[in-house]
């Protein structure tokens, strides 16, 4: 028998703006650490982008899609697909598996190209210094979520193309009351949240960007978050650093000292080019948590009763 879906808590809204310029982003928004809506976008450039129009131009390429269910990254299972049939999957009642292409455009041929053609509108309200931006393509089917988990120290700035998400957003000093489990991860589902399991995050205030085409999400550094596609979607997200960014240490104010540190040192070696030794740090240090501290199952993900 399907079990009723729960019926998700409602929290107040992140700030909406239009019309604003790269220069008051910066000064408003990215130097204080704030998440903001900025709306709408150019709506022509995201019909080009529609489920539809990427399988036309690239159905037939290969790509490696992820499950849905499994909350933790490194839960989650692996296969190679044409994204023409997962596209015709998410668009269908096919809710078991999405795309979350990382460094997409090295591994869809053609893309880089019709982006260097056509560029995103993110690209004129990335701050002045904006550097080592990493773009990721979503393709969602509706009814899935994702974790709660943060980008660490990047800024992100995340545009609907297709589709409407719901994004629940969590200041970082909120760290322990989410049950962290490794750094950057949450058994929590904030959207209908177990309080007998976490009773702590029942003094937690998250803020909610519900999202349609042409709106863009500021999701600032080490800020929680998790979304609900409440229909199949296409994001495209772009995580960056810049010249004037407020640092680490100040952000994690509120952290516990241990991995406030750590968060910093991290930080500090990306800023100074080693990336690869951040991540393969990062990873030795996530194998040895493991051994250590006990799995904490997550909360199930899934679909949402009508809103």
């Amino acid at each position: 028998m399907r079990s009723t879906p729960p019926v998700r808590r409602v929290y107040p809204g992140v700030e909406r703006r239009s019309g604003l310029d790269r220069a008051t982003i910066e000064r408003e928004y990215l130097s204080q650490n704030r998440p903001v809506i900025l709306s709408p976008a150019d709506t022509g450039w995201c019909a080009r982008w529609t489920p539809e129009a990427i399988k036309a131009r690239f159905g037939d390429r290969e790509i490696e899609v992820e499950e849905t269910k499994e909350v933790y990254v490194g839960d989650r299972a692996l296969r190679r697909r044409p994204l023409g049939e997962l596209i015709d999957g998410a668009l269908g009642d096919d809710t078991s598996q999405r795309w979350k292409g990382l460094e997409f455009l090295a591994k869809v041929s053609g893309m880089s190209a019709a982006l260097a053609r056509d560029p995103s509108p993110i690209e004129a309200l990335l701050p002045t210094g904006a550097h080592g931006p990493r773009s990721t393509l979503w393709i969602a089917p509706g009814k899935t979520m994702s974790s709660l988990h943060h980008d660490g120290n990047y800024d992100n700035l995340n545009l609907q193309v297709s589709g409407k998400k719901i994004f629940l957003l969590i200041e970082p000093k909120r760290h322990e009351e989410l049950y962290r489990y490794g750094s950057a991860e949450s058994p929590l589902n904030p959207f209908a949240p177990d309080l007998e399991r976490f009773p702590r995050f029942a003094d937690v205030e998250p803020v909610e960007a519900v999202l349609g085409p042409g709106d863009l999400l500021l999701i600032p550094k080490y800020w929680w978050h998790c979304v609900y596609a409440v229909e199949p979607s296409v994001n495209l997200a772009t995580c960056f650093s810049w010249s004037g960014e407020p640092s680490a240490w100040q952000v994690l104010d509120g952290v516990p000292l241990v991995h406030r540190s750590l968060s910093v040192i991290a930080a500090e070696m990306k800023r100074r080019g080693l990336r690869r030794l951040a991540d393969e740090s990062r990873e030795l240090w996530y194998s040895a948590y493991q051994r250590v501290v006990a799995r904490v199952e997550p909360q199930a993900r899934g679909e949402l009763a009508e809103m």
